[in-house]
């Protein structure tokens, strides 16, 4: 499937970097955390940052008008947290599971611990650095990009963290089990708004949708760019 540069922009952006963390397993403390838990707060401090080994993560941003903005959606070898715990000001976004994660949590002062410190001081300085690109490239999104072309965007995107884990199903229709509330509510649409916008989608045949799930039947076209 043909992705879009940013469709999996934070995840890509760390896989080249989180090898030496991946590898030290015993640095940090190992949790496994269930689907749905805040693992931190907009505007919260916190001297955490975190490694995905299992599940998906997703990070967003509450706007002052009350709705809530998908950032990323994060899987196995992201790191995420660090800009916070290394400086010491409050977060400025929102972290929470979407399903069960298996997460190492480590403060800043874990890596002095560890065997190859500057190693992995690297790696969160080349992460930081790629992910101040990628904030560049959502920030042309959020303000180019019409509501239901984010949608479209979104629903690509987890189909392909689904694949991503799961190759095999790469022929497969897709479901993803996430009700009209929730996908609206990560694209900075109403429910309404929502709800119709996949309905213009399934009468063009890209998805069908269902009481709990939507099926998306055609992602290599639901991930291009709207004309």
């Amino acid at each position: 499937m043909a992705q879009s540069p940013s469709l999996l922009a934070s995840w890509d952006a760390c896989l080249d970097h989180t090898g030496h963390w991946l590898e030290a397993p015993s640095l940090g403390q190992l949790r496994n955390v269930p689907a749905g838990t805040l693992l931190y707060d907009q505007g919260a401090p916190s001297r955490h940052f975190f490694l995905i080994r299992e599940g998906l993560v997703r990070c967003s941003m509450l706007h002052d008008s009350g709705r809530r903005l998908l950032l990323e959606l994060m899987g196995p070898g992201t790191m995420f947290g660090e800009g916070a715990a290394f400086d010491g000001h409050p977060r400025y976004v929102h972290a929470e599971t979407v399903t069960d994660a298996r997460l190492s949590v480590y403060t800043k002062e874990d890596i002095l611990r560890a065997p190859d410190p500057v190693a992995l001081l690297q790696g969160v300085i080349k992460i930081m650095a790629s992910k101040q690109r990628v904030l560049a490239g959502k920030l042309l999104e959020f303000n180019s990009e019409e509501p239901e072309g984010r949608l479209r965007h979104l629903l690509a995107k987890l189909v392909a963290v689904q694949r991503r884990a799961r190759p095999e199903d790469e022929r497969r229709a897709a479901q993803v089990w996430l009700s009209q509330e929730t996908l609206a509510e990560m694209c900075g649409m109403s429910r309404i708004s929502a709800a119709r916008a996949l309905r213009r989608l399934a009468e063009v045949g890209l998805v069908r949708t269902h009481a709990r799930y939507v099926e998306v039947l055609d992602v290599q076209t639901l991930a291009r760019p709207m004309r």
